[in-house]
């Protein structure tokens, strides 16, 4: 993933004139100068060069992030040196919603800004210089189609999107914003033209897996070099180099950067890297066991549950959210393997991995519904079919398929047997299809007991019913994805699971779950919290894909149900 602008290269028509004004002017130490080249040192992760040419300059926007509880000090050290640009009121100074900045600019017309937000925690990175610059938070990027560019930008280098509008908006990787403006908007404070200029621009990026994703999505035509400097290409007229480097892939909320302006007001889009890092933490989870699989599993369900679904707004900042709050709790989950290649015949272990789950019904399920999210998300990404990947799923199923609470089903002492006598098949026929499927499993919601405490033993009567949702929809998947045998071979298990998750106390009937007439898995109330379950993302995304293949006059009356569970979490 891309986490700051690590280099930008500028062209100048002096270099004795850039040399005394970033250096002179703003102290920014030089690595490098000859003829026609000097090279700052801003900050320890980020560099600045200027190329001298004999040729017309197109002006560009840069903005540094300096410390909030510093600025009046900076700005008034600034103004001593140089003359700071005015708004038309005559202000060189401007408050906004999360901070505050100024204007100024070099001898060849940049347009340069000192930016500082007050939600930006301190302390994290060190300042530098006299003026304590923290980092380069924004290159401005003028072109003729920004909303193109912008899209562009999202899907193929996993960026996101705020403030958007036809012609701006900012694309956010990290501490890294690029502001897309459209060539016909002009630039604050002086309504200066935004001329599209002629820069190389370097993000750092995490690991080589991400420079592995990127390449592969890339026409080769555009791709410019690709060595140890890093992979460069063009992006609508502008040269950009992705380069692996060691700032900590969560340098942003560190920070604390989701809560600036910027972040506020976007659509907290879940980003193709969440597919990666889903894969990833799923993996080595399943190293650990097959429960902790549960976060990654949380994090592909977020994934394509807002992929596949017409979600609104405020249902994707919860679901970011809450994957952000998931992850805060098992970082190390997270950490990239090491680059390897892609092997394609390891789909096949993959799949003989999930053949003890769907004959053997073993912790609810959760060997093939894990097991069915991480073979998905491979079949849309084959480039992370790696051994290490595919090593830790194994594990997580293998683990799934061999372990038993035995006495997990209310009366049942072990539930393994092969005979229960006083269960019966009858009441639940062989499925016929997906939609019957996906119509029974639902339908089991009409009575939801919340977990407890029974006869000094505890029982999840609700949580088992959320693995019957979950169970169902890895099914449904499963067979959607080409495997029907596979799937048909499971339903026997799904059957078994629906008639175990039936039994409970009679005089426990008065504890049902109730939910008024206009809930909704969309409600915003629930999207506003965050919650340490997993199941409060997996049981949505499994739920709104089964409500697709039920009749459309069952579907409010199925979808309140759910709710039943969804006002159950924790």
């Amino acid at each position: 993933m891309i986490t700051h602008f690590a280099g930008l290269k500028l062209k100048t028509l002096s270099i004795q004139g850039v040399k005394q004004f970033y250096h002179g002017l703003l102290h920014f130490p030089i690595t490098r100068e000859n003829e026609v080249e000097i090279e700052f040192q801003p900050t320890p992760d980020f560099s600045l060069v200027f190329e001298e040419v004999f040729e017309p300059l197109s002006p560009v926007h840069i903005a540094f992030e300096v410390s909030y509880s510093r600025f009046n000090s900076t700005i008034q050290q600034l103004a001593e040196q140089l003359p700071l640009l005015q708004w038309p009121d005559g202000e060189v100074v401007e408050w906004f919603d999360s901070g505050v900045n100024a204007y100024f600019k070099d001898g060849d017309g940049n347009l340069l800004e000192f930016i500082a937000h007050h939600d930006l925690k301190e302390g994290v990175l060190t300042p530098n210089g006299p003026y304590g610059v923290l980092y380069l938070r924004e290159v401005g990027l003028p072109v003729e189609d920004p909303v193109a560019a912008r899209l562009w930008m999202k899907r193929t280098l996993g960026l996101t999107i705020a403030k958007d509008s036809e012609q701006f908006a900012f694309v956010i990787g990290g501490t890294a914003h690029a502001v897309v403006v459209s060539t016909k908007r002009k630039w604050i404070p002086i309504a200066m033209y935004a001329l599209a200029p002629s820069l190389d621009l370097t993000y750092g990026v995490t690991d080589d897996r991400f420079l592995d994703r990127v390449r592969s999505s890339l026409d080769r035509r555009i791709i410019v070099s690709d060595n140890e400097n890093g992979l460069q290409f063009r992006m609508y007229g502008y040269n950009i180099r992705l380069k692996k480097t060691s700032l900590p892939k969560d340098i942003a909320s560190r920070l604390n950067l989701p809560d600036t302006s910027e972040g506020k007001g976007d659509d907290m889009d879940i980003s193709d890297q969440y597919l990666e890092d889903g894969l990833t933490a799923l993996s080595r989870g399943g190293e650990v066991g097959w429960f902790e699989g549960h976060v990654g599993g949380a994090y592909l369900a977020a994934y394509y549950m807002q992929k596949e679904h017409n979600l609104p707004q405020d249902v994707r900042q919860g679901l970011a959210a809450n994957c952000r709050h998931l992850r805060s709790q098992h970082e190390d989950w997270f950490e990239p393997y090491p680059s390897e290649l892609a092997k394609p015949e390891l789909m096949d272990q993959l799949v003989e991995g999930l053949l003890p789950n769907l004959t053997n019904l073993s912790t609810s399920g959760h060997g093939v519904t894990l097991g069915v999210l991480g073979l998905k998300a491979l079949r849309d990404r084959p480039d992370l079919l790696t051994p290490s990947i595919v090593r830790g799923l194994l594990k997580l199923m293998e683990d799934a398929a061999h372990e038993h609470k035995l006495a997990r089903y209310y009366g049942i002492e072990d539930y393994t047997r092969q005979s229960l006598p006083e269960l019966s098949f009858n009441d639940i026929p062989p499925y016929q299809d997906a939609s019957d499927l996906a119509s029974r499993a639902l339908s089991e919601l009409q009575l939801v007991l919340p977990d407890q405490h029974y006869e000094g033993k505890y029982y999840f009567f609700a949580g088992e019913l959320e693995h019957g949702i979950t169970h169902a929809h890895a099914l449904i998947e499963l067979e959607r994805l080409g495997y029907t045998q596979l799937a048909r071979l499971g339903q026997g298990n799904h059957q078994r699971q629906t008639i175990l998750n039936r039994l409970r106390p009679q005089e426990l009937a008065h504890q049902e779950i109730k939910v008024s007439d206009e809930a909704s898995i969309m409600d915003s109330s629930y999207w506003s919290g965050l919650y340490e379950d997993p199941h409060a993302i997996k049981v949505p995304y499994a739920a709104l894909a089964l409500l697709q293949y039920v009749p459309q006059g069952r579907r409010v009356e199925l979808e309140r149900d759910v709710c039943k569970l969804l006002s159950l979490m924790k």
